[in-house]
């Protein structure tokens, strides 16, 4: 069996950056440098700074992006920073786009390697924080010189992560921070330490940096060295938590190469997904409609309330959904199952004792379709059900309540939106992204 050594030795030469790369990192950082130093005789009370995983050397093989930040007095106002920073950011690089995050910045490539431009402000004391970018600086000044000699191992963590869908804070991934990774290197003083002891983690782990030690709280939390209130594992959900333990145990279990590479799996034919379904008998419901035009960060939240809604509303129902999620690329898809494809027409509704005179009154005065009955001492009636099928149960809620399912996502649901049972969604041409999602919706081994 081969060692761990030899695996993490093999590892190495997946992560490390070519000698040719870092060279294009340079020339292209000379020559940023050499723009902005002409730029900002013009913003002379402005200084920069390369901050993140470039500054630090922690960034990936073939991931090279440099983080270039600038920083303004405080006495600057918000507006008038972003107007300057966008300005700097599209005269510095050769190409642009703007994005956004805590400010609008600029993310563009200069000799062929991707900057992002970001503005934030120079600040003294953390508790004048105006917005989550203004902890960057702070960040890079309390690891700079921790994390020397052990960048070799934030790289393995990182790709590790990526490997397993683990990697990234954003909304969509909800996963790990490239700044979480330097920490957790930092307190565990390796990769494989760091494997090793997160096999005992739990949901009430708590990780304190600066303190040395690790101790039990409400819920997963590593301490913000620089802001002891932050959780700098916010993001992180809790599924995605779990998944990275399991990955760790089954690494220390048996170490393989395919732990650090993102192997493409091929999927089940698509008679073999509608035989699964067939066979299953239960209600698959998928709901399609177009991609609102918003960022990812607003929209994958929105994505995951409209869910949860429908999701308990099929539970009030009386479909016993099983599971839900969703997915967005082109378009963008909501996902039931439900163990109930249909249910009876009418519900028993069970109300008042007899011993409450009025509240019995009432009870019965609001339901007079059926004659009512008496049960273990209360007024029981029944009621026709308004919907006894799943799908029309989901489309008559969306009509009515698509303003509770996310600004606009419920827009967007309102314009029109198409329902797909079953195996009805395979008789269309779908992305392999769509379809990669219902394989793994449906918990099928491939």
């Amino acid at each position: 069996m081969t060692s761990v050594n030899e695996i993490l030795k093999k590892a190495l030469e997946i992560v490390i950056p070519s000698e040719e790369e870092r060279r294009k990192a340079k020339k292209a950082e000379g020559e940023l440098k050499r723009r902005l130093n002409n730029l900002l005789e013009k913003f002379n009370y402005i200084e920069y700074k390369f901050l993140g995983s470039y500054a630090r050397d922690t960034w990936l093989k073939n991931n090279l992006e440099i983080d270039l930040f600038l920083l303004f007095p405080e006495s600057v106002n918000e507006k008038e920073m972003e107007e300057i920073a966008i300005e700097i950011g599209k005269t510095i690089v050769d190409e642009y786009e703007l994005r956004y995050a805590a400010h609008p910045y600029v993310h563009g490539k200069v000799l062929g390697v991707e900057v992002d431009v970001v503005p934030c402000y120079k600040l003294k004391r953390l508790e004048k924080i105006k917005s989550a970018v203004d902890r960057t600086p702070f960040h890079h000044e309390w690891l700079k010189d921790r994390i020397k000699g052990k960048e070799n191992e934030v790289r393995l963590l990182k790709q590790f992560l990526k490997a397993g869908n683990l990697y990234g804070a954003e909304y969509k991934v909800r996963g790990f921070s490239g700044y979480l990774c330097e920490l957790l290197i930092v307190f565990y003083g390796s990769f494989y330490e760091l494997i090793n002891n997160a096999r005992k983690w739990s949901r009430k782990t708590v990780i304190d940096v600066s303190k040395g030690e690790v101790r039990k709280g409400k819920q997963f939390f590593v301490v913000d060295p620089v802001d002891p209130k932050r959780n700098v594992a916010a993001n992180l959900s809790l599924d995605n938590l779990a998944r990275f333990i399991e990955r760790c145990r089954n690494f220390i279990e048996e170490p393989k190469i395919e732990f650090f590479v993102k192997t493409k799996v091929e999927l089940p034919e698509n008679d073999a997904i509608a035989t699964e379904i067939e066979s299953r008998n239960t209600a698959i419901c998928i709901v399609e409609f177009e991609k609102p035009e918003i960022v990812e960060d607003n929209l994958y939240p929105q994505l995951e309330r409209a869910c949860k809604k429908i999701h308990e509303f099929l539970s009030r129902q009386k479909f016993m959904p099983l599971r839900s999620d969703y997915y967005a690329n082109e378009k963008c898809y909501l996902m039931f199952e439900c163990e109930i494809k249909e249910i009876s027409r009418i519900e028993k509704r069970i109300g008042p004792p007899f011993e409450e005179e009025n509240h019995v009154k009432t009870f019965l005065e609001k339901n007079k379709e059926y004659r009512h009955f008496i049960e273990n001492g209360r007024y029981c009636v029944y009621v026709k059900r308004k919907h006894w099928k799943v799908e029309d149960a989901i489309t008559d809620y969306i009509n009515k309540n698509w303003k509770s399912l996310g600004k606009n996502v419920g827009e967007e649901i309102a314009k029109g939106f198409r329902l797909f049972t079953g195996k009805n969604i395979l008789k269309e041409e779908i992305e392999d992204g769509l379809k990669r999602k219902l394989v793994e919706f449906l918990a099928m081994k491939f």
